[in-house]
């Protein structure tokens, strides 16, 4: 079968023969691209549409509305902040699939819910408030979706996610919220933890590495094309969500496994193995688990795996 080609048509990297407008929805993978220096070089027209692409202009009605720290201002901040003032869905020009509709109206939702927080607390501090309370575990169970979809529609269209905006709200009132402030140090850490395992497999692999890999609905941080590998980041051997844990053993009859775990550890799942540069730290989680109150499935799996010291941790790599 030809591909039809047009001008919108990507011709390289991981969207190659797809359109322009899945490859925006990729804003991290966007935001990689106008990084390179060969990008607007040799592709002048779709640097200048990546570059141009605002989708958050269909959504927010209003500029930015800047408080000084001064809770007198608190019936302009609510008349003006922009967030407060998303277009409704109805009024959207432009289109929606019946999904990103779901996680719009959950998302204006919950906006709506953090202003009234605000109006009914008017007489201590405004903006002293919190998230609702298991907002995500709401939002799978009212539109039946993952929270990884809902994640991913705010991504695709550049919309701040929930706690971005209610640190947003608390820093007007001149709060620090400390519970957005961790996850956004957990998610730069997360980033740099990617970045070296990045540079090891393309060190080594080249351009047989692909990065954010999505595949049953489920996106992987690396895929060694060639080899049929899946690569997934971990900042710790702790940090295994059983439901997305469930998703990644359904891949492993088409592809394999390893999970790549804080800047020491390689879990091969195929090996039924655990390589790292810290024998003593992965040894004494393993013998940690037939005491554990309450161990994951990954935890269960990993149990009676075998244990294999290896320095530096690259050389897992080396053909």
């Amino acid at each position: 079968m030809t591909t039809n080609l047009t001008e919108n048509t990507i011709t390289f990297g991981k969207y190659k023969d797809l359109d322009l407008e899945k490859m925006l929805r990729d804003r991290k993978y966007c935001s990689w691209l106008l990084k390179q220096e060969w990008f607007p070089k040799q592709y002048e027209y779709l640097y200048n549409r990546v570059t141009e692409y605002n989708p958050r202009i269909f959504f927010v009605t209003k500029p930015h509305y800047n408080l000084e720290h001064n809770l007198l201002e608190i019936v302009p901040f609510l008349e003006n902040y922009e967030y407060f003032y998303l277009r409704p869905l109805e009024d959207l020009k432009i289109a929606l699939s019946d999904t990103e509709k779901k996680c719009y109206s959950f998302y204006l939702e919950i906006i709506n819910l953090l202003k009234k927080k605000i109006e009914n607390n008017l007489k201590e501090n405004p903006f002293d408030i919190k998230a609702p309370v298991s907002w995500l575990k709401k939002f799978e169970d009212s539109t039946g979706l993952s929270r990884d979809i809902f994640k991913e529609f705010l991504t695709a269209y550049d919309l701040p996610n929930v706690p971005y905006i209610v640190e947003d709200i608390k820093k007007m009132g001149g709060i620090t919220y400390n519970g957005a402030r961790s996850y956004i140090i957990a998610k730069e850490n997360s980033l740099k933890q990617e970045k070296f395992w990045e540079d090891i497999l393309k060190g080594e692999y080249g351009e047989e590495i692909c990065t954010q890999y999505k595949y049953k609905k489920c996106v992987f941080d690396f895929i060694n094309i060639s080899t049929n590998t899946l690569y997934e980041c971990k900042l710790g051997i702790k940090d295994f969500n059983e439901g997305q844990h469930n998703k990644y053993l359904a891949t492993l009859g088409s592809f394999k496994m390893i999970y790549l775990i804080s800047n020491n550890c390689i879990v091969d799942i195929g090996q039924s193995t655990i390589f790292t540069s810290d024998p003593e730290e992965y040894s004494n989680y393993l013998m940690s688990i037939p005491t554990m109150k309450e161990p994951s499935k990954f935890d269960l799996l990993i149990a009676n795996f075998n244990l294999d010291e290896i320095r530096p941790i690259e050389k897992y790599f080396v053909n």
